[in-house]
C-alpha cells in the first residue's frame, strides 16, 4: 500500500514539475542590432507574448551582455491607463548565486488631449499621436530599486547602462523599449546565459470619478497621478501589433488562451473600447530563460 501511494504521489510530483516547465519560455537570441529609440523595427514580428487584461504584447531577448525588452498594446483605453495610472516591471531570479530582485516603476502622467475621445478632431489635426506626444514630453525618468548599481533613477533616452525609450507605431499605439545590462543584475562575469528569470509586470488601478460622472465622460477625475478618467469617457478598441486574442502565456510562439493575466472588472462609463480591469491593479507573470548563441 505505501509503494502504491509513494508511485502516485512521485507520479503527481512529476507532473506538477512538468506544467510548472511547460511555463517557461526562453528568450530569443538578439540576431541584429537593437537601437532602444521607441521603434521596435528591430524586432521579429508579431510580438509574441500577449496578455489580455492589460492588452500588453511585448517580446524578450538578449545577447551576452544585456536583456532587452518591447512593449506595446492592442488597445486605446488599456493604452491611456498604462499612461494614467502607472505601470511597473520587475525581474527576478532565484538562481544560486545569482539571486537578484530589480524594478522600474513608470510613473502615472496626466497628459494633453486625455479628456478627448479618442480619434477626435483633436487628435487628426496633427500627424501621430499627440496624446503619446504630450506623454513622452512629461515622462523624464523612471524610478529604479534593486539593480547593483544602486541607481534610484532611470532618465529616458540617456543610452546609459539602463535604456528605456518611448515611441509608437504606425497604428497610434505607444511603444517601450527597455535594455537592461546583466551586470546590472548579476555580478560580473557570473552570469551563464540559462538563468530562469520571473518577468512580473503590473498596472496600476484607475479610481472611478467621485460623483460618478455622466455617461458622457466629460466629468470626474481619477485620484491617481492625476489622471483625468474624462480621457477614458471613449475608447477605440486597437488593432494590436500581433500576438494571439484571448490572452495567456504567450510562450515564444503565440498565446494560449487563459494563462497569465489577471484582474477584471468592467468600468462602469458610457463610450467603446474594452474596458476590463480600468479601475482594478493588473498584474501578470510570464517566467523566460536567458539563451546562449
Amino acid at each position: 500500500m505505501n509503494k502504491i501511494s509513494w508511485s502516485l504521489f512521485a507520479l503527481l510530483a512529476f507532473t506538477l514539475n512538468a506544467l510548472a516547465q511547460s511555463d517557461v519560455s526562453k528568450s530569443r537570441w538578439k540576431t541584429k542590432e537593437i537601437v532602444v529609440d521607441g521603434n521596435i523595427r528591430e524586432w521579429t514580428k508579431p510580438l509574441n507574448f500577449y496578455d489580455d487584461k492589460s492588452g500588453l504584447l511585448f517580446a524578450i531577448c538578449n545577447d551576452k551582455s544585456n536583456v532587452y525588452f518591447a512593449f506595446t498594446v492592442n488597445d486605446e483605453m488599456k493604452m491611456r491607463k498604462l499612461m494614467s495610472a502607472g505601470w511597473s516591471v520587475e525581474l527576478s531570479s532565484k538562481e544560486k548565486d545569482r539571486k537578484f530582485n530589480a524594478t522600474l516603476s513608470f510613473p502615472g502622467i496626466q497628459v494633453a488631449g486625455m479628456g478627448r475621445r479618442p480619434g477626435s478632431e483633436f487628435e487628426k489635426k496633427v500627424p501621430g499621436n499627440p496624446v503619446i506626444d504630450s506623454y513622452r514630453l512629461q515622462l523624464v525618468s523612471v524610478a529604479a530599486k534593486g539593480f547593483l548599481s544602486n541607481q534610484t533613477e532611470v532618465k529616458l533616452n540617456d543610452r546609459n547602462d539602463i535604456d528605456i525609450a518611448v515611441g509608437a507605431d504606425s497604428t497610434r499605439f505607444i511603444i517601450y523599449e527597455i535594455a537592461i545590462p546583466l551586470k546590472e543584475l548579476i555580478a560580473d562575469h557570473s552570469a551563464q546565459l540559462d538563468e530562469l528569470i520571473t518577468l512580473n509586470v503590473s498596472v496600476n488601478a484607475l479610481s472611478k470619478p467621485s460623483g460618478g460622472g455622466d455617461r458622457s465622460g466629460r466629468s470626474g477625475r481619477s485620484s491617481r497621478s492625476g489622471g483625468e478618467m474624462s480621457g477614458m469617457g471613449a475608447g477605440m478598441e486597437g488593432g494590436g501589433m500581433g500576438g494571439r486574442s484571448g490572452g495567456g502565456r504567450g510562450g515564444m510562439g503565440g498565446g494560449r488562451s487563459g494563462g497569465m493575466s489577471r484582474g477584471g472588472g468592467g468600468y462602469s462609463e458610457g463610450g467603446s473600447g474594452d474596458r476590463s480591469g480600468m479601475s482594478e491593479k493588473v498584474s501578470f507573470k510570464q517566467k523566460f530563460t536567458l539563451t546562449k548563441e
